[in-house]
């Protein structure tokens, strides 16, 4: 081990040569010459001490063999995201602002996703990113690991047995070091990580179980749960505790005469908002209410259930495993249904009929009841073809058209003066029987004027909460979304450009131009897969203790206070409102910092958890069609071409067909960034759109293998 003499002596060289370097690269004589260095022995410290500034990429040589420093002495911390094709973006939080730092995959060394890490920023000379793209950093040290274990599938090879991770964020194949616990080829594993200490290609595994074998429903499922870390369900004994809550006294008002009605999916399993609509005091004006379950009066801080909704953080919609924030028998008690009279939690509008302008809000708790549960089916139905409601009358259809006259106002107004980003999403996604976990099929859900009319009321409720909590300085949560990045703007105007010879405008102008480039391309057979890499080019929501811009919405107040059942950050704004109505002490802003961040984190690794699982049924859904000899003739349209596989996307059922170009008829050969026949005018690029048939699903690598066919 070196003496503390010598290492003192290393570290007095090293800060000489990057004064020496930071004021003028220079030839590696000219150091010596700087450094006055005589001895044999002095150069070869030298050499040792250049050595590892080398290695950490502090200094490089350039082509002309000049000396210079390659990265900021200053290392900076934060916490690291790495994409699927391998590549990170470290966060770095400051008191002004969050920047993204670049992290190219050889320069990630052993770090994983979500490690926090120290990192040292490169200079141009050697960052190998175009000009204009952002700073660019090195890992140099892991300063803190995110995941003890992984999921993932057992692999045999010539050289061993390895794991496959279930998450493509992941390294894609893990060495196992020690036996594989009887766990066979096929399985999904838990294993522990053994991280390496520089590269990440050296970290290995130690298999811990295994879960079963490889595309079993139940096996992919539970694979899923265990990955994502999602929380087990309420046990029987939680479930009776919490049936014997009652709600705590507070003031409040009557609105059981009011019509109100609940407008949900009809699978849906929690009931937490509800809407009604009356004629106000003056003839132009009409008051909107908006009631939502008023968990807080049952959940106080620091109660067992609120400790175990916070660890929880959200309702985690799996496909057939749904797991509640709250217990369900109390969810149930607590929801807006027909049958009783509900607690609920009000905030009234006075609205121009004219303008659609808001120009009065309230907030009370109350005592609703429910006349009638619609589902998004009739109310649409209703909307678009004026069929009736079964089970209506004269009063209910009066009040519904009150109701959908005032959306319509409401929202030309907010189009008008928030320019918000107006995005028809399609949701694509398995059903399967909560009890049995069969797969009942595939829904396919556009956005339409019913979801559209329910979302204007509860944007409504959300700024005006927002508002409140702003002006009477009471600690909230906001929901935030930060205005998009340039760069990774233009990276999806270069694939539009690229895949559809269509151009999209200077996007980054502002959400005016989104607007105007998302409306030319309405209708077309493209534009599920345009406007799903148009929100992947967007910065995702999320949380904080300080109001700021909504990008999308085009809003700088807004909350989140219309899902308590089943979003932590809506029940802690809930009772945050309940303390202040009450008298009582709420929540100092430091804390509601860390609940905003946790929420943060767990509602994206539920997004991601529940995306995983969605994508995964899609593949035994699309098994059960082959297994009944069910063939089906789908459009896809090609993403992406390259000398092994074509990738086209599937609108219909929401997937990437991987076509093996060893599959395809006639002799193709890659030219131009499209597939050409060496006989023929057969050819496939990107942008072309391809029928397919369904051959095989690849349950290990989790691809869905598709061939084409001509008519």
């Amino acid at each position: 081990m070196p003496s503390e003499k010598i290492k003192q002596a290393n570290r007095k060289l090293k800060q000489q040569i990057l004064s020496i370097l930071k004021e003028q690269p220079c030839y590696l004589p000219d150091l010596y010459r700087s450094l006055k260095l005589r001895q044999k022995k002095e150069h070869r410290q030298i050499h040792k001490v250049l050595e590892k500034l080398y290695h950490k990429k502090i200094i490089v040589k350039d082509k002309k063999g000049l000396l210079r420093v390659a990265a900021s002495s200053e290392l900076v911390k934060g916490k690291i995201a790495i994409t699927s094709q391998g590549y990170g973006f470290v966060t770095i939080e400051n008191k002004e602002e969050a920047t993204d730092i670049f992290i190219p995959a050889k320069h990630i060394n052993s770090a994983l996703d979500g490690d926090k890490v120290k990192i040292r920023l490169l200079n141009d000379s050697i960052s190998r990113r175009e000009p204009g793209k952002g700073p660019v950093g090195i890992v140099y040290e892991v300063e803190e690991r995110n995941r003890p274990f992984l999921i993932g599938e057992l692999l045999l090879k010539n050289d061993g047995f390895f794991v496959r991770p279930l998450n493509r964020r992941l390294p894609e194949d893990i060495r196992v070091s020690g036996n594989c616990k009887g766990a066979k080829r096929g399985d999904w594993v838990k294993a522990e990580l053994l991280y390496g200490q520089r590269n990440r290609n050296k970290t290995t595994c130690q298999i811990l179980s295994s879960l079963g074998k490889v595309g079993n429903i139940e096996n992919d499922i539970q694979a899923l749960i265990l990955e994502y870390n999602l929380l087990p369900l309420y046990t029987e004994s939680e479930e009776q505790k919490a049936m014997e809550l009652e709600p705590n006294e507070i003031k409040r008002k009557d609105l059981t005469s009011l019509y109100c009605v609940t407008i949900d999916p009809h699978d849906a399993k929690d009931f937490d908002d509800a809407i009604s609509v009356t004629k106000g005091k003056k003839n132009d004006e009409v008051i909107v209410g908006i009631h939502i379950a008023d968990v807080a009066t049952w959940i106080q801080p620091g109660s067992y259930f609120d400790e175990q909704a916070a660890e929880r953080g959200f309702t985690a919609y799996i496909p057939g495993n749904t797991r509640p924030m709250l217990p369900k028998n109390l969810t149930a008690n607590i929801s807006l249904t027909c049958d009783k009279i509900s607690l609920a939690h009000t905030v009234l509008l006075t609205v121009n009929t004219n303008t659609g302008e808001i120009k009065n809000q309230e907030r009370c708790h109350s005592k609703i009841q429910i006349k009638k549960r619609l589902s998004f089916g009739e109310v649409e139905n209703y909307i678009r073809e004026k069929t009736a409601i079964e089970g209506t009358d004269e009063e209910f259809n009066k009040n519904l058209d009150l109701l959908i006259q005032t959306y319509h106002t409401m929202r030309k107004c907010r189009k008008e003066n928030e320019k918000f980003i107006n995005l028809s999403t399609t949701e694509i996604r398995v059903l399967r029987n909560d009890n049995t976990g069969e797969i009942l099929g595939i829904e396919k859900k556009k956005q339409g004027e019913a979801d559209q009319l329910v979302e204007e009321f509860m944007l409504a409720a959300n700024s005006a909460v927002a508002r409140e909590l702003t002006n009477k300085k009471i600690n909230g949560i906001y929901r935030i979304h930060p205005p998009p990045d340039e760069e990774k703007i233009e990276e999806f105007s270069d694939f539009v450009s690229n895949v559809f010879g269509i151009s999209t405008g200077n996007l980054n102008s502002g959400r005016e131009a989104c607007q105007h480039f998302l409306n030319k391309i309405s209708g077309k057979n493209y534009e599920e897969i345009i406007i799903s890499a148009f929100l992947r080019s967007l910065n995702r929501a999320l949380y904080k203790e300080k109001p700021d811009i909504h990008y999308g919405l085009g809003k700088g107040l807004y909350s989140h206070f219309t899902s308590p059942i089943r979003r932590y950050s809506d029940l802690t704004v809930h009772q945050q409102l309940w303390k202040t109505d009450s008298g009582k002490k709420t929540r100092d802003i430091e804390i509601i910092k860390i609940i905003a961040e946790d929420c943060t984190e767990k509602e994206k690794n539920i997004d991601e958890a529940y995306f995983a699982a969605n994508d995964r049924l899609k593949l035994h859904y699309l098994q059960s069609l082959l297994n009944k000899q069910q063939i089906e003739t789908y459009e896809g349209v090609i993403r992406k071409v390259n000398a092994s596989v074509i990738l086209a996307d599937i609108a219909d059922i929401g997937i990437t067909a991987v076509i093996p170009v060893k599959t395809v008829k006639g002799n193709l050969r890659k030219a131009k960034g499209r597939l050409i026949a060496s006989k023929g005018s057969t050819k496939y690029k990107p942008g072309d759109i391809v029928y397919l048939q369904l051959e095989r699903i690849d349950f290990i690598k989790g691809d869905a293998i598709f061939k084409p066919i001509q008519f």
